[in-house]
């Protein structure tokens, strides 16, 4: 029978444990850290359940002391405190899972299954991350089992030092991803650069990454250094990567294979050690497929792969979010906003949100500067349009439903095809066929919205 330490300062908790699993495990009990420890040398359980706030010693620090006498013994962290700073530093220190309370017996007998065959491999799901800097910055916001798990992915591939491939849709918070990888990593007192490979046209994106020599083109009248050279040592990551040119493409394979590369109109091969993280909101595979991107490349870049759930997938986290950014917009503003009513949040969570966590805080910073009270209200947030909202969604549902009534084609990829194709023939509509105003209003570059244009055949004149 396996044995499972159990580590909590409230008695009924410990007791509540030996009743629900006795039949099943052999269950051993501690009130603190410190007990803890002696008990994995007196013991030596096969898992240590553990909770997070205790006296004496909390449970970060005898998880720390627990994996430095007993690497191979699974630890799982309970708490009733859901926040993903607990999550990422717990996995850092090598804890197996984290689980919050209240749970399900049902739920913790699953994890505690999985945590004994990989005790019996030797094949822990250890990760490494630090906690969260402080308020001032960007964090990671949710307690959603979706985001949960992205926090486990960040504390496990941080120190692995190997290529990132981070896909989401726009807005979901890729570069805040890339940035906590790289904050929890060694390299995390080495410079960070995040570069927009879709922002930069394509006669400047290798002078910019790689640097050029005096005279290699008119009015390159001295040396510069690239952006891959001022990251040696650090990390870079080059958002929206799909739209890198072929040539450039090449120049980043190379770095990827051997870490070398010339500087544009040099012939000295010069030796980096930068991380590199990229991030596309397309579908890799598919451009692969139409020789859009290099199949090499993307198989140097996809070593791990972080998908990111967008923000209608993790509803539950939105409360967190408006929270959060309720605070960011009173200290941008100096207001003091005290939340928002029952009928505003109901409005909040209901929204579809195609923009993502970047739309939400854009609504909450206006919502809080045009705010008549110090509690958001539905007034506040009339400009998000309750009809247009209402006749979305319907048109959504219709076509969702005579989908699924016909079984042709795949209604999510459908659906955001339909409004990417809606979005740009409207934009190009209000701005008479200009396609510079029309990457204005949609936010993103002319290179990007001709590439959707011929994607979508649509035509400039429409």
């Amino acid at each position: 029978m396996n044995k499972i330490l159990v580590v909590d300062d409230e008695r009924a908790v410990r007791y509540s444990f030996e009743r629900a699993f006795e039949d099943e495990y052999l269950i051993v009990t501690a009130e603190n850290g410190l007990e803890a420890i002696d008990k994995v040398k007196q013991e030596h359980p096969d898992i240590v359940l553990m909770d997070i706030k205790m006296p004496e010693l909390n449970g970060i620090e005898a998880l720390t002391r627990i994996k430095a006498l007993s690497f191979n013994t699974p630890v799982i962290i309970m708490t009733a405190f859901g926040d993903t700073d607990t999550a990422i530093e717990a996995m850092k220190e090598g804890a197996y899972d984290y689980i919050t309370k209240p749970f399900e017996n049902e739920e913790l007998r699953m994890i505690i299954e999985r945590a004994l065959d990989s005790a019996r491999s030797f094949k822990e799901a250890r990760c490494f991350c630090a906690d969260e800097a402080s308020e001032s910055v960007d964090k990671l916001i949710g307690k959603s089992p979706a985001m949960l798990n992205v926090c486990k992915l960040i504390g496990q591939v941080a120190t692995a030092d190997v290529p990132v491939l981070i896909i989401g849709e726009s807005g979901v918070g890729k570069e805040l991803i890339a940035r906590a990888i790289h904050h929890h990593s060694r390299r995390k007192n080495k410079l960070f650069m995040a570069i927009n490979c879709a922002a930069l046209p394509e006669n400047l994106i290798e002078s910019e990454l790689f640097g050029y020599e005096s005279g290699a083109f008119t009015g390159a009248e001295k040396k510069r250094i690239g952006r891959f050279e001022q990251c040696s040592g650090g990390t870079i990551f080059l958002d929206e990567i799909a739209d890198m040119s072929p040539m450039t493409q090449a120049k980043v394979l190379r770095i990827l294979q051997d870490s070398t590369f010339e500087r544009l109109g040099g012939n000295q091969t010069i030796k980096v050690d930068a991380r590199v993280i990229a991030a596309t909101n397309k579908n890799l595979t598919a451009e692969v497929e139409n020789g859009r991107f290099r199949a090499d490349l993307y198989h140097r870049l996809n070593v791990v792969s972080m998908q990111i759930p967008p923000l209608r997938d993790r509803k539950e986290d939105i409360p967190l979010l408006i929270d959060y950014f309720i605070k960011r917009a009173n200290r941008e503003t100096g207001h003091d906003i005290k939340g928002v009513s029952p009928q505003a949040l109901s409005m909040l969570e209901s929204y579809p949100w195609l923009g993502n966590v970047r739309e939400l805080e854009n609504t909450i910073r206006r919502a809080v500067i045009l705010a008549k009270g110090d509690v958001l209200s539905e007034g506040d947030l009339a400009f998000l349009g309750q009809g247009a909202k209402s006749g979305f969604r319907e048109m959504v549902e219709s076509m969702i439903e005579k989908m699924f009534l016909t079984g042709e084609g795949s209604p999510y990829h459908a659906l955001i095809s339909e409004v990417e194709r809606s979005l740009i023939e409207r934009a190009l509509k209000i701005s008479r066929g200009n396609q510079v105003k029309a990457s204005s209003l949609l936010g993103i570059t002319r290179v990007t919205l001709r590439k959707k244009m011929e994607e979508y055949n649509i035509n400039p004149s429409v």
